[in-house]
């Protein structure tokens, strides 16, 4: 093989490095801030253009090491190990300057970092409500569909306790954060179905949508069976909206 395809493909091995290394703590930092559901996280086209922010960056620095002219070989090329070190410290190092800030300035009560790591928290706020606002309603009908007709007090300390026993890693500064939320909303004056469906959003930022599903499906039957007139009357969750084209599904003889 040519010197210079060897070349050719070395230097490509080093750039798609560094996007990976752009890309895996772009895409770290998103999914650590939904829980809910991280893969709406990284697809919102806010978070794809924070991702690509720090893709450049990676990529930018790496183009920087290779141009500068020291009198002897570029940065960023040589011998295997040379590449390898260079690609780490252009990979990791645009990461360490992007989130960096030249002096903070207090504005009021408020302390403002100023320099790039300002520009990324604008991407992230971004981010986030991109997110929230593409979420809110799925969240909303999903968790009334999962409360529907259930009281909030039928469920204010069982259905917390059962989603956190079926979890492993719920640490206890979530659990005490969610205890403080409980008590906040036991005091607002509202209506009882709607207490129970701020009860389960809150509960999903934590643990998810699956896993309040399946706790509030696990109590309808549990106290059914022990013969709860109302998670007897709720267990039977009628079926959704027939779509567009669907035919409505046709109850059984006799019922």
């Amino acid at each position: 093989m040519q010197p210079e395809t060897l070349e050719f493909l070395a230097d490509t091995a080093q750039y798609v490095a560094v996007v990976f290394i752009g890309a895996f703590i772009g895409i770290g930092e998103l999914v650590s801030r939904y829980k809910d559901d991280p893969y709406e996280a990284i697809t919102n086209r806010h978070a794809i253009t924070y991702t690509l922010l720090n893709i450049l960056a990676s990529a930018v620095a790496l183009l920087a090491l290779k141009t500068m002219d020291m009198g002897t070989t570029p940065h960023g090329e040589g011998s295997a190990s040379e590449r390898v070190g260079y690609t780490l410290l252009a990979g990791f190092g645009a990461m360490g300057v992007l989130r960096s800030s030249a002096f903070t300035m207090r504005v009021g009560k408020e302390d403002i970092a100023i320099g790039p790591s300002a520009l990324l928290q604008v991407m992230l706020a971004a981010t986030d409500r991109a997110v929230d606002r593409a979420r809110a309603r799925v969240r909303a009908e999903n968790m009334a569909r999962t409360m529907q007709s259930i009281p909030f007090e039928q469920l204010e300390e069982s259905l917390p306790q059962l989603a956190f026993t079926m979890m492993q890693n719920v640490t206890d500064q979530e659990k005490q954060g969610f205890a403080n939320e409980l008590a906040a909303l036991r005091n607002k004056n509202m209506d009882a179905v709607a207490k129970s469906i701020c009860l389960g959003l809150s509960l999903s930022n934590i643990v998810g949508q699956g896993v309040v599903d399946d706790a509030v499906l696990a109590l309808r039957k549990t106290l059914a069976a022990a013969g709860d007139p109302t998670f007897a009357s709720t267990l039977a969750t009628p079926p959704s909206p027939p779509t567009e084209g669907q035919q409505a599904p046709v109850p059984p003889a006799g019922k």
